[in-house]
């Protein structure tokens, strides 16, 4: 289970349910995790983790932020419902 997609899926439910400083320190550490050549999963998670903190300035990238949770589990196969599930524990 990704922990930076899980946090954003977590945002995009509720904005109130995590600060700007957790999205940024969820960017961060998903930027540190990707290895821009060779690993398209963590591109993705990455992107939905930088669109999440700056979706709290701007609408749009509030929108990037869900496509890019939806192109994760395309790339990956993961089964979004299992993450859905985490959520509401």
């Amino acid at each position: 289970m990704n922990k930076h997609i899980l946090l954003v899926m977590k945002w995009l439910n509720n904005k109130e349910s995590v600060s700007q400083k957790e999205l940024e320190a969820n960017r961060d550490g998903a930027s540190d995790a990707v290895d821009y050549d060779a690993d398209c999963a963590a591109y993705g998670a990455y992107n939905a983790a930088a669109c999440a903190a700056y979706g709290a300035y701007n609408a749009a990238a509030c929108a990037a932020a869900a496509y890019w949770v939806d192109k994760y589990f395309k790339q990956t196969g993961e089964n979004k419902e299992e993450y859905r599930k985490e959520l509401n524990k």
